[in-house]
């Protein structure tokens, strides 16, 4: 995977930087043909927040949606140089500190009187969104069982169809898991941090204060605590809710965004969520390896009229091998559902006609639901362009929450600055590139962003 620039999703014909060359921005509506500096030209590790007032901030103007789209109203453009893109540049695989070929990733912020929101595009060759999901690898039920002996040095054939229940759904042998989803952390320091070895998180990173320097899992601190937040393209990017809670399906007013699970390392705790469950749950039992649940129509409140593969709030559905992967959905993940037992020889996740199990059927490895409490504190949706292989993200969160000891607080005011790193998966939970020390200013409230 490349970490670089372009335009956001739905922006046909978007260029890339390369590794020093940076190419134009095509044309098209609703994007724009702005060029981000060169790294050389800019500082590399300093984001600016610029202020957008509540007059500025609306529908007509710059109120920004959560959708994944860089919209130029909402971001700006080529003509406004002063929200240009910041680029971070990234270090190589496992978080080392050597960045070998230069990648980047390129960044924007913007707040208002109670919203931060940000901006993160990089590239990327293929959009991975499917995380352990189960593949059907028995029989086609609606096959026949075909058995051969040899009578008399004659090959005799005898075929049996199947009827009923089919117990073997419930053995491994019929099922395998596959996947990865993309994924990107961002890392903020909520107090001064520093690693096991007393490297300032400040001005090492993660390759000190989270990986002690090695290619080691994220470890604890030897001091402070950093606010965590994980997009995953396959379990919090699909989740759908409404940004503020009393608005509706037919009129949201920012968009219908998932979210970025929320998690905090210490030097006690070492890392751990938030309070509150997370928006996916997996679909199997301890140490089992077949799904816990399949697809069915009576469980899913947002059951798609036939023929159609899209919920009541228009978000699409994912296709896998030519057959829509419905997203299993749970509105509390403490509700009581029957578990896959025999009867559900019939899958319903074809749409339609429903029909047996065919080799290559798949079933979602996670259930997805509404998070709860600190873990839904930040919301974020993004989109993949296949066209040009750019990721778009756009997240929001509020200034301050009501878990300030474990999130970090933003005080535009103060005129505090706030260290940060952002770390990128690709398809993968283990490698992953990771920025140098970055720094997130908020501009003054005078300046004015368009």
């Amino acid at each position: 995977m490349g970490i670089g620039f372009g335009a956001g999703a739905r922006c046909p014909g978007s260029g890339f930087l390369g590794l020093i060359a940076l190419l134009g921005l095509a044309f098209a509506p609703g994007c724009s043909e702005e060029q981000a500096s060169r790294p050389e030209d800019t500082p590399a590790n300093i984001v600016v927040a610029l202020y957008q007032s509540p007059e500025a901030f609306t529908e007509t103007t710059g109120r920004i949606e959560i959708d994944g789209e860089r919209i130029d109203r909402e971001w700006g453009s080529e003509f406004t140089p002063e929200r240009a893109f910041t680029q971070l540049r990234m270090s190589g695989e496992q978080g080392f500190g050597n960045p070998g070929t230069p990648r980047y990733i390129s960044m924007k912020a913007v707040y208002t009187d109670e919203h931060l929101y940000l901006l993160l595009q990089w590239n990327d060759q293929t959009g991975s969104a499917i995380k352990d999901a189960f593949r059907y690898i028995g029989p086609t039920l609606s096959e026949p069982i075909v058995t051969c002996t040899q009578v008399g040095g004659t090959t005799v054939c005898d075929s049996l169809f199947r009827r009923g229940p089919q117990d073997s759904l419930l053995t491994t042998a019929w099922w395998e898991q596959f996947g990865d989803d993309d994924k990107l952390a961002l890392a903020f320091e909520v107090v001064h941090s520093s690693g096991v070895d007393g490297q300032a998180f400040a001005e090492a990173g993660c390759q000190a204060a989270c990986h002690a320097g090695s290619a080691l899992p994220f470890g604890p601190l030897g001091s402070g605590r950093l606010d965590l937040w994980y997009w995953l393209a396959g379990r919090t990017n699909p989740v759908r809710n409404i940004f503020r809670m009393q608005d509706t399906p037919a009129e949201p007013t920012q968009g219908l965004p998932g979210y970025l699970d929320d998690w905090y390392s210490d030097r006690v705790a070492g890392l751990l969520p938030d309070e509150g469950w997370p928006c996916y749950l997996p679909n199997h039992d301890p140490g089992a390896h077949i799904p816990k649940y399949v697809y069915r129509r009576k469980d899913d409140r947002f059951s798609d009229p036939p023929g159609l593969c899209e919920n009541r709030f228009g978000g699409e559905c994912i296709v896998n091998n030519a057959v829509p992967l419905t997203y299993l959905w749970r509105e509390l993940p403490t509700v009581f559902y029957p578990s896959m037992s025999p009867r559900d020889t019939l899958n319903e996740t074809t749409q339609p006609p429903l029909r047996k199990w065919v080799t290559g059927d798949i079933v979602p490895g996670y259930l997805l639901t509404y998070p709860a409490a600190s873990r839904a504190d930040v919301r974020g949706k993004a989109t993949f362009d296949e066209d040009n292989g750019v990721w778009t993200l756009e997240v929001a969160r509020r200034l301050r929450t009501a878990d300030p000891e474990h999130d970090v607080a933003f005080d535009p005011a103060s005129g505090a600055s706030y260290a940060f790193t952002i770390a990128i998966f690709d398809a993968s939970s283990r490698e992953h590139w990771g920025s140098e020390p970055a720094i997130l200013r908020f501009g003054e409230k005078q300046s004015r962003s368009r």
